[in-house]
């Protein structure tokens, strides 16, 4: 699998972790910037999630392999908003549980134009 897709793979979250973690392990890690992660990627999980369709472990297993990638790049405009929702996402110990944070998370993703997400 080529570097491309296996990064539309990681922020589609269409695999499950052990095959997108395999994915990326032959991956380097420089690179340039390949896929774009954008607020509609996080709001689509966060949607799995509140539907019982993926769990919270999930969803920061997911965005632990996101951070801090250099081949991802962030949504134009909206950087910020998506690179807080990747850290929030992450780190659940620091920002809370993720069925207390989800709500104020999409929220803050759907600021912007009215077609942005």
């Amino acid at each position: 699998m080529n570097r491309h897709a296996a990064l539309q793979s990681l922020i589609h979250f269409d695999a499950p972790i052990p095959d997108l973690e395999a994915r990326l392990r032959s991956l380097g890690w420089d690179s340039d910037e390949v896929v774009t992660l954008t607020r509609r990627h996080i709001a689509d999980v966060l949607e799995r999630y509140t539907s019982g369709r993926i769990n919270a472990t999930a969803v920061e297993a997911w965005a632990n392999l996101i951070e801090c990638r250099e081949d991802i790049r962030i949504e134009p405009n909206h950087d910020k908003i998506v690179r807080a929702a990747i850290h929030d996402l992450a780190n659940p110990k620091l920002q809370g549980k993720l069925q207390d944070i989800a709500p104020r998370i999409l929220s803050s993703l759907s600021q912007g134009p009215p077609h942005a997400i």
